[in-house]
């Protein structure tokens, strides 16, 4: 039986705001590759959005919402505060032909952050104004957002207000993207709730891909939507995780993490879209392309989270490399490629090698990046994992290995591999067409998973 909100009746606009959102990412991206002029060093200033060194803006001023209190609750998954908010209003209006369906509150929540203590992490609730009528509950998705950047501005919850951030001093552009995710689940009938990440809005620097930070915010964010108040939601409602790039290893991270972390969450499916499990084998496939610069957010986060390495960083990095990761760490993606698309980590380095190579010269940064790494662990529920053959973020092979540990360790998992040509590799575009393309065969895989009908297996033929 299918969900009452069918993705081809509730948002017939939805391809064309996919669209047009793919476009402006492009477009946002396009400077990359041209020839610019060299980054200046982003200023460092507060932590928190909107404080005044942050210039002007077309994102509301929310500052106080983003500022954690003194005192954080004792239970991870507890509901801080939360407000109404409006998610890019103009989007469902020109295009679906009528508003969101959906109330949307911004919300903050108590999280345990990558070093293991407690944290506040924001993000954003979407409640279906069409009732469910479906068995049970209603069914909530945890959409865990792909790479938005490193600076507060980026975090989902603010850039998916105003659809596209804005922002001067320093100059700063933030696409709210996620939104085609959060479509797409709502459509089939969905509850959604998205994490910004640790770091992104709230204190402190975004511990970019690390896997125990990112796993715990999308599992709290379940925690914390089953509690809030004015859902439709039961303490026991089906839930599920799904995210595609940095937000597929957030999604894979939750599946391996819930049996432990959160085995009080009512989980019943993941699907992880091209996840960064082997991240040298990632650092590897990003440098010279758009996002080389992405290897400053990792970097950044590596060092948030074991600032001990540092010295070892530092034997590595040259004066150029040491400033790359103090422009990153206040940049959303699309400046990030701005400055540093096309370039190669060799010229951030001491000796001329690769950041990956010089990393693997350094056994604790190995000992470090070995906890980034997905599929030692399995989830205990069917599991979908999406990847383009010619992924140029995400190595094609990487998804392959996961699926087979997975599957070694009994999870039943699917592997779809997405026959997309490659189109510009080392432009991000590879990456993201699969996203595009398949952005219906995750929700359609999790709703299968809440009526409990059987999982395709890839197992025993990859």
């Amino acid at each position: 039986m299918r969900s009452p909100l069918s993705h081809r009746s509730a948002f017939p606009g939805l391809p064309s705001v996919a669209g047009g959102l793919a476009l402006g990412l492009v477009v946002a991206l396009a400077p990359a590759l041209s020839a610019g002029s060299a980054p200046q060093a982003a200023a460092q200033g507060s932590s928190v959005p909107g404080a005044s060194d942050q210039g002007s803006s077309n994102t509301p001023d929310r500052t106080a919402f983003y500022t954690p209190p003194a005192e954080l609750p004792a239970d991870p998954g507890t509901v801080i505060r939360s407000e109404p908010m409006a998610v890019t209003p103009s989007v469902p209006d020109l295009v679906a032909g009528g508003a969101l369906p959906a109330d949307a509150q911004r919300i903050m929540f108590r999280s345990t952050g990558g070093a293991g203590g407690p944290i506040a992490v924001t993000g954003l609730y979407l409640q279906p104004r069409a009732a469910w009528n479906g068995p049970g509950p209603r069914p909530l998705a945890v959409v865990t957002p792909g790479t938005q950047g490193q600076g507060d501005q980026c975090a989902p919850s603010r850039s998916m207000e105003v659809g596209l951030g804005v922002q001067t001093a320093p100059v700063s552009m933030a696409a709210g993207y996620t939104v085609i995710d959060a479509y797409s689940m709502l459509a089939e009938g969905f509850a959604v709730v998205i994490p910004d990440y640790e770091g992104l809005g709230t204190p402190g620097l975004h511990p970019y891909v690390n896997r125990d930070s990112q796993g715990r915010s999308a599992l709290d964010a379940a925690r914390a939507a089953v509690r809030l108040a004015g859902t439709d939601l039961a303490p026991d409602s089906p839930t599920v995780m799904t995210g595609y790039s940095q937000g597929g290893g957030a999604a894979a991270a939750a599946g391996e993490m819930q049996r432990e972390y959160a085995p009080d969450v009512n989980l019943v499916g993941i699907a992880a879209g091209a996840p960064p499990s082997d991240m040298l084998g990632t650092l590897d496939r990003v440098d010279g392309g758009v996002l080389t610069g992405a290897v400053g957010y990792a970097i950044n986060g590596i060092l948030q989270v074991h600032p001990e390495l540092r010295p070892a960083f530092d034997r590595r990095l040259n004066d150029e490399g040491r400033r790359m990761l103090e422009v990153t760490s206040t940049q959303c993606v699309a400046e990030t490629a701005f400055a540093y698309g096309l370039r190669r980590t060799t010229e951030f380095t001491v000796d001329g090698r690769s950041l990956a190579d010089a990393a693997r010269s350094e056994p604790e940064i190995v000992r470090a990046l070995e906890g980034y790494s997905l599929g030692k662990v399995a989830p205990a529920v069917p599991a979908l994992v999406l990847i383009g053959r010619n992924d140029d973020v995400v190595p094609h092979h990487t998804a392959v290995d996961l699926v087979r540990n997975w599957c070694a360790q009994g999870t039943v998992v699917e592997l779809r591999t997405a026959e997309l040509p490659a189109v510009a590799p080392g432009l991000v575009i590879d990456h993201a067409l699969p996203m595009l393309a398949e952005r219906a065969t995750s929700a359609r895989y999790l709703m299968d998973r809440v009526h409990d009908r059987p999982a395709p297996n890839s197992c025993g033929t990859v």
